[in-house]
């Protein structure tokens, strides 16, 4: 997975308007990037979160992205 596909992946999973691929996600999970939530869906990881931040700043927002 190369870091444009995991931006990519982790996108879909924090943005409700995307769908999710289930093997981006579980190709997440093994990354430590994401948790399984609910029956069939993942949900980001802290450090999923502090991935889609700035480098060297800790991620501001909590939970999934707002408008």
């Amino acid at each position: 997975m190369t870091p444009a596909e995991r931006l990519e992946a982790m996108l879909d999973l924090a943005d409700p308007e995307r769908t999710a691929s289930a093997e981006s996600a579980r190709r997440l999970m093994v990354l430590g990037l994401a948790e399984p939530a609910g029956k069939s869906g993942a949900r980001l990881t802290s450090a999923g979160w502090s991935e889609l931040g700035e480098p060297g700043r800790a991620f501001r927002g909590h939970g999934p992205l707002r408008a």
